[in-house]
């Protein structure tokens, strides 16, 4: 028996259990993060070496996701023209889809367009050459070919104005001008805008009538010369008004040559441009008129 005052001593020993395998998800995790910041950097790197034409052509890329460079119609013939709108074969659902090839868009179109222009503008100046009447008044005619199309301006002047002071109704040699320039302009297909111009003298008159009307009414009665000349009435997309707001000469808007009509044979692109904005103006009228209720 042992000792009561002997103290015993107890040792527990515990059951040993192997550890778990900790696993190895941490570090394709990390691999992941480490593969994305590369990527991430490489693209800072190439996006520091390109200019700004290469990196809108670049967001463009990712923009569409189309694989195949062709049109819906031309991998799947559709059956109706509505299938055929888009030349996107993924509708992204908000995002803008490629725009439909229009006629004169491309560079060979808008180069036969500008070689047209300028055979047209050589007409004119023969006509104006060879015809004695038309000579006597070159220094008041003038022809360019400015983005929007060819423009003839016919200029006045102090001593032989178009119009009497504040009347629409034009003088014989402005009338034989237009005549003349219609004959020749008449050969076009295009379009033609015509606008009269004003000095910034005030109109002396009624209260309700002003440069504004005066030069609306001018160019009105340009459109009727041009029409005499052969120019079918069809043809006449657009007559305007535009008072002293477009001088001619800008230093002196008192200048008599800021009294003009400016007669333009419009472009494709102007053409649409003119239109779109007739349209938008329809749309915007017909909202105006919408009854509510």
């Amino acid at each position: 028996m042992a000792d009561a005052g002997e103290q015993s001593i107890i040792i527990k020993r515990g059951k040993k259990c192997p550890h778990a395998a900790h696993g190895g998800a941490w570090k394709i995790a990390f691999a992941d993060l480490m593969t994305a910041a590369m990527a991430f950097f490489l693209m800072l790197w190439v996006l520091g070496g390109t200019n700004d034409e290469e990196r809108k052509e670049i967001a463009a890329f990712f923009r569409d996701p189309t694989v195949i460079e062709a049109a819906p119609s031309v991998l799947v013939p559709a059956k109706d023209k509505a299938s055929q709108a888009t030349t996107s074969l993924i509708d992204m659902g908000g995002m803008m889809d490629a725009p439909m090839s229009v006629e004169g868009d491309t560079p060979e179109d808008k180069e036969k367009e500008q070689k047209k222009l300028e055979e047209l503008k050589e007409q004119l100046e023969k006509k104006i050459d060879s015809n004695e009447e038309l000579s006597k008044f070159k220094e008041q005619l003038q022809i360019d070919v400015t983005p929007s199309g060819l423009r003839v301006q016919i200029l006045d002047d102090r001593k032989r104005p178009m119009f009497d002071a504040g009347v629409d109704l034009p003088k014989d040699y402005a009338a034989t001008i237009l005549k003349e320039m219609g004959s020749v302009l008449k050969s076009s297909d295009s379009k033609i805008s015509i606008a009269g111009h004003t000095d910034s003298l005030k109109y002396k008159g009624a209260d309700d009538y002003s440069n504004w009307e005066l030069s609306s009414d001018r160019a009105n009665a340009a459109r009727r010369e041009l029409i005499n000349g052969g120019i079918k009435a069809n043809k006449v997309a657009q007559v305007v008004g535009l008072s002293d707001t477009i001088p001619y000469d800008r230093e002196n808007p008192y200048n008599p040559r800021n009294r003009r009509i400016s007669i333009i044979v419009l472009t494709k692109e102007a053409e649409r441009n003119l239109q779109s904005l007739s349209d938008s103006k329809v749309t915007n009228n017909a909202k105006d008129l919408k009854v509510k209720p």
